[in-house]
């Protein structure tokens, strides 16, 4: 059936309509932690991070400080330049700290052999000052876990690996490290995957819902891979809707349709 002319402008603007309408994401899509209808707006969460228990393949850098300085040198001799700072790449970790083998043990020196795995990094402490208590008298430890690395992966403004330079993180503070999602990323389901004793694990979180906040995976732990899902209808929608782009066709096509008629 062929459309009289009269009635072609106002086709082409509904349609336009149309695609904009449907290109569009809702805003509830959008809101994190939102909070529910008639719901009080100011809420309290406790939640308290968990310390972390060390795992085979995590660095740990140690530091002993006594009053003798032939002590200090052979205890540091492998992590103590990192007190004095440096360029923290993967090399210069390797290099500069102790990692945690296969059977989640560390070689020290002079002490050998010291358990790590299933220690909090205050605990590890208290191990090798007890270690050391053989050979020194006085002595103080320190020890940081220095391969605290997260992947974010999906729609994210920029996806990769982010080096984390403090003890926890939150799961809002490495997406804002990654850039904040994009537009069409699919809050509803964000997926955490994470590497315990026992295998690999993978929890999904609603960032739209306070009920995270509570959550026992909100603080994330090193190595653990964040991936954020795109909303279904992406393939069909602009995250900047092209109006000059549409104007311009319907523009050309009533030129076209104008001088044929």
């Amino acid at each position: 059936m062929k459309i009289p002319f009269r009635f072609l402008k106002p086709v082409l603007a509904l349609t336009v309509l149309s695609l904009a309408l449907f290109s569009c994401v809702p805003l509830k899509k959008i809101k994190y932690l939102q909070t529910a209808e008639g719901a009080d707006s100011v809420q309290a969460f406790r939640n308290v991070a968990p310390d972390y228990v060390l795992q085979p393949g995590d660095y740990l850098y140690i530091r002993i400080i006594t009053l003798d300085e032939k002590s200090n040198s052979l205890f540091n001799s492998v992590s103590g330049s990192a007190a004095m700072g440096g360029s923290y790449t993967d090399q210069y970790t390797y290099l500069t700290s102790y990692m945690v083998n296969d059977t989640g043990y560390i070689n020290f020196p002079v002490a050998g052999q010291i358990k790590a795995a299933g220690l909090t990094t205050a605990g590890m402490e208290h191990a090798i000052h007890e270690k050391l208590g053989e050979f020194i008298k006085e002595s103080t430890v320190i020890v940081k876990l220095v391969s605290f690395k997260i992947s974010v992966l999906g729609e994210v403004a920029n996806p990769g690996q982010l080096n984390v330079n403090r003890d926890r993180i939150n799961i809002f503070e490495a997406i804002a490290m990654a850039g904040d999602l994009n537009t069409f990323a699919n809050r509803q389901k964000v997926q955490v995957i994470r590497q315990e004793l026992q295998g690999p694990r993978v929890v999904t979180f609603d960032l739209t819902r306070k009920s995270l906040l509570n959550s026992e995976y909100y603080y994330l732990r090193p190595n653990d891979i964040i991936y954020v899902e795109p909303l279904k209808g992406k393939q069909f929608a602009f995250e900047t809707f092209p109006y000059s782009l549409i104007y311009s066709t319907i523009s050309m096509a009533i030129l076209i349709v104008t001088l044929f008629k």
